[in-house]
């Protein structure tokens, strides 16, 4: 809620009206209108076909020149071949993310040495607290497996 706030703009399928209005935000019903009154556009989705390749070329140009960029979702979010364009281009002023399209990423992969790139190794979750929570939910999803029970947690079912 305080991220909302801060950030003055919403786009979602599952957030109310009312909640945009409770805590003053602009809510946005498309991501076109949303990409063209932004400066930065955090992502926070799961993957689905819906959200794959939610940032794209023809949605970049729609936005501000220098739009940053954060993923802390799935990397298929983003189209990659798109985004480094925009990078080179400068209609993205810089794109930070803890997944890449190839994991592990090749050696050459061009957002590992671009400069208005910051990638972090698929740690972005890692803090002491969620680590032991982080194995004993993969503990249960095994024991749940074993057991022929569903899955404690699974965000993209397939």
């Amino acid at each position: 809620m305080q991220r909302s706030k801060a950030s003055g703009a919403l786009y979602s399928r599952c957030k109310s009206h009312a909640f945009a209005k409770e805590n003053g935000v602009t809510r946005h019903e498309t991501i076109e209108s949303l990409i063209a009154s932004i400066d930065v556009l955090s992502l926070h989705a799961n993957l689905s076909e819906s959200t794959r390749h939610l940032v794209r070329a023809d949605r970049i140009a729609l936005a501000k020149p220098g739009l940053l960029v954060v993923n802390t979702s799935r990397a298929e979010l983003v189209h990659m071949p798109d985004m480094i364009a925009a990078l080179n281009a400068g209609a993205v002023g810089g794109y930070g993310t803890d997944v890449l399209d190839e994991e592990p990423p090749p050696a050459d992969h061009p957002l590992l040495t671009h400069p208005k790139a910051l990638i972090t190794p698929h740690i972005g979750s890692r803090t002491y607290e969620s680590v032991p929570r982080q194995a004993m939910r993969a503990t249960l999803n095994l024991v749940n497996y074993l057991k022929g029970e569903k899955d404690v947690i699974q965000a993209n079912k397939w």
